[in-house]
C-alpha cells in the first residue's frame, strides 16, 4: 500500500469532487518541490495539502463524527481548503520552474510523471477556479 494525492475541489453546496487520480510523484516529491517553490518565492505545495482522509484511516476510532456519512463529508466540514486561483498560482510556478530543467534531486525516470501530475492537476484547479470552487490534494493511504 502506497501513499498518495488525489486532487479534489469543494462546490459551494459542500460537495467534494475528486478526479480519484494517483498523484504518487507529487506525494514522493513533496518537500523538494516545496523547496523549489519557496526558492522561487511561491507559497510551497505543502500549503495546498489535506490529510484529513489519513488520519481518519489511521486513527483506533475509525468512527466518523455524529451526522457525517464519509471521509469527504469530514474534510469538506475540516478539511485544508484554498482558493483555486491560489492553488492555479502555485501549480504553474512550479510546473513552469519544472519544465526548465530536472531538479537533481528528482530521479529521472520520475521526472516526466511528476511533470504529467502537476499538468493534470492544474486542469483540475482551472476546472475549480471556473466553477468558484475552492482546491486540495487529500493524502490517501
Amino acid at each position: 500500500m502506497s501513499t498518495v494525492l488525489w486532487v479534489n475541489y469543494l462546490l459551494e453546496d459542500g460537495e467534494v469532487v475528486s478526479d480519484e487520480s494517483d498523484k504518487w510523484a507529487l506525494f514522493e516529491y513533496l518537500n523538494i518541490l516545496d523547496e523549489l517553490a519557496s526558492a522561487a518565492g511561491l507559497e510551497p505545495l505543502s500549503s495546498l495539502v489535506d490529510d484529513t482522509d489519513l488520519q481518519f484511516n489511521i486513527s483506533e476510532s475509525g468512527e466518523l463524527p455524529e451526522g457525517l456519512e464519509s471521509t469527504d463529508e469530514l474534510m469538506a466540514r475540516d478539511g485544508v481548503w484554498r482558493e483555486a486561483g491560489d492553488a492555479l498560482a502555485i501549480l504553474n510556478g512550479l510546473y513552469d520552474l519544472l519544465v526548465q530543467e530536472c531538479p537533481e534531486d528528482v530521479a529521472e525516470e520520475d521526472y516526466e510523471d511528476l511533470l504529467t501530475e502537476l499538468a493534470e492537476s492544474i486542469e483540475y484547479a482551472k476546472q475549480a477556479h471556473e466553477l468558484g470552487a475552492k482546491f486540495n490534494f487529500a493524502v490517501i493511504l
